[in-house]
C-alpha cells in the first residue's frame, strides 16, 4: 500500500508549479546531524540527532483559483526521522504536522480549518533567529514551540500598512500523547504582527480550557511580546513572554503524573513563569553567527519547600549556505537549571550539547 500511495504522489507532482501558481507542489527538509548531550547526574548520549535545525518533513501543497480574487488552498504535512526514515509520529498519523484546507482573497484575508499551527506558534516564532535542536526560541517560549493542534479554525487579515490580525479557535486540541480526542481541551488564539521592511513586531495571546477528563481545574495561557530590527550588520530580535498554569501547547513534560504534558503540578496550580529572549544574527557573507540567549524566572514553590530557581538557556551556532537548498551547521548549547526532557527541574540540572549537521529543502 505504501508504495502505491507514493507512486501515485510522485506521479501528481511530476509536474508540480510553482507555489504562487495553480496545481500541487511536493516539498520537504531532510536535516540530519551528529551530536552530543551532557546532562548532569544522568549522563551523555552520542549518536545522530534529526532535525538539528529544523525539523524533518515532507508535504503536499496546492492552490487553485476560483474567480474573482478567491482561492482555495490546501497543505499535507508529515515529520519525519531521516535516522531511521520512519513517520515522526507516536499514534499512526499520515500527516501529522498539518491536515487543513481553506479559502483565501487578497482583500479579505484567509481562513484555514484542520490540524495546524496555532496563531501564538506562527506568528510568534518568526522571531526565532535559529531552531537549534529543542534549544531554539520554542524551548523557553513555549507557545512558540513546534506544536499543532486538531479541530482548529484559523483566520489570518490581509497585510494592511503592515499590520495583519489573526485569530484562532480549536473545538478540541487533541494531543497524541495525552486524553484522545473528545477531550473537549478547548484553545484560543490571538495575534497582532507588524512586518514592514526591517521591522517585525509580534503580540500573541493564548488560552486553553482543560476537559473534564484532565485532573487540574488550571486554564493554561501565555501572553508574548517581542519585536526584531535588522541592521543588515547584524538581524537582533527581543522578546518577553509570561506563560501561566502550565503550558498552553500541552507540549512541555509531566513529570507529576497529571495525564496532561503541561509542565510541573505547581506551576499548573497557579504558577507563572517570566521568559525573556535576545537573538542576534550576523552575516558572514552568505554565512551567518547565530547567538540566542533566554533566561527564565519560575514563580512556584516545589512540594520540599524550596523556591523554583531562576534558568537559562544560551546558544551559538554557525550556518555555512552550500547552495540555495543546502547548509551546513554546528551550534553549542548550554541549559542552568533547564533540561530539554522535563523544563524547571528541582535538583538543578544542567544541560550541554554540541551538534554538527546537514540541511537539504526540496
Amino acid at each position: 500500500m505504501a508504495p502505491l500511495f507514493c507512486g501515485a504522489v510522485f506521479f501528481a507532482c511530476g509536474h508540480a508549479r510553482a507555489d504562487d501558481g495553480p496545481g500541487v507542489t511536493m516539498y520537504g527538509i531532510i536535516d540530519l546531524g551528529v551530536g552530543t548531550t551532557h546532562v548532569s547526574g544522568t549522563g551523555t548520549h552520542n549518536g545522530l540527532v534529526n532535525g538539528g535545525n529544523t525539523d524533518s518533513v515532507w508535504g503536499l501543497r496546492g492552490q487553485e483559483d476560483l474567480g474573482e480574487g478567491w482561492r482555495t488552498l490546501f497543505k499535507l504535512e508529515t515529520g519525519f526521522t531521516p535516522s531511521n526514515g520512519q513517520v515522526d509520529d507516536q499514534d499512526g498519523r499520515l500527516f501529522n504536522y498539518q491536515s487543513w484546507v481553506g479559502l483565501a482573497h487578497d482583500a479579505y484575508g484567509r481562513l484555514t480549518f484542520g490540524r495546524q499551527y496555532t496563531i501564538g506558534q506562527s506568528f510568534g516564532n518568526q522571531l526565532e533567529q535559529a531552531g537549534w535542536k529543542e534549544m531554539g526560541l520554542g524551548a523557553t517560549f513555549k507557545a512558540s514551540d513546534n506544536f499543532q493542534f486538531d479541530n482548529l479554525v484559523n483566520y489570518v487579515s490581509p497585510s494592511v500598512g503592515g499590520w495583519t490580525l489573526g485569530v484562532g479557535y480549536s473545538f478540541d486540541a487533541a494531543k497524541p500523547d495525552s486524553y484522545a480526542t473528545n477531550a473537549n481541551n478547548r484553545a484560543v488564539s490571538a495575534g497582532l504582527k507588524y512586518e514592514q521592511g526591517p521591522w517585525l513586531a509580534v503580540a500573541t495571546w493564548d488560552q486553553m480550557r482543560l476537559g473534564s477528563a484532565v485532573p487540574t481545574q488550571a486554564r493554561p495561557r501565555a501572553v508574548q511580546l517581542g519585536v526584531s530590527y535588522d541592521f543588515e550588520v547584524a538581524k537582533v530580535a527581543l522578546a518577553w513572554s509570561r506563560q501561566s498554569n502550565g503550558y498552553v501547547g500541552l507540549d512541555g513534560a509531566d513529570p507529576d503524573d497529571l495525564g496532561v504534558a503541561a509542565g510541573p503540578r505547581p506551576f499548573v496550580d497557579g504558577g507563572h513563569v517570566d521568559a525573556w529572549f535576545l537573538g542576534v544574527t550576523v552575516p558572514v557573507g552568505q554565512d551567518s553567527i547565530v547567538l540566542q540567549w533566554s533566561p527564565m524566572r519560575p514563580s512556584w514553590t516545589w512540594d520540599n519547600g524550596q523556591r523554583a530557581r531562576n534558568a537559562q538557556l544560551g546558544t551559538l551556532g554557525y550556518i555555512h549556505v552550500l547552495s540555495p537548498r543546502t547548509s551546513l551547521y554546528g551550534f553549542v548549547g548550554y541549559a542552568s537549571r533547564y533540561t530539554v526532557d522535563n523544563q524547571f527541574d528541582p535538583d538543578g540540572s544542567h544541560t550541554t550539547r554540541v551538534v554538527v549537521g546537514m540541511q537539504h529543502r526540496f
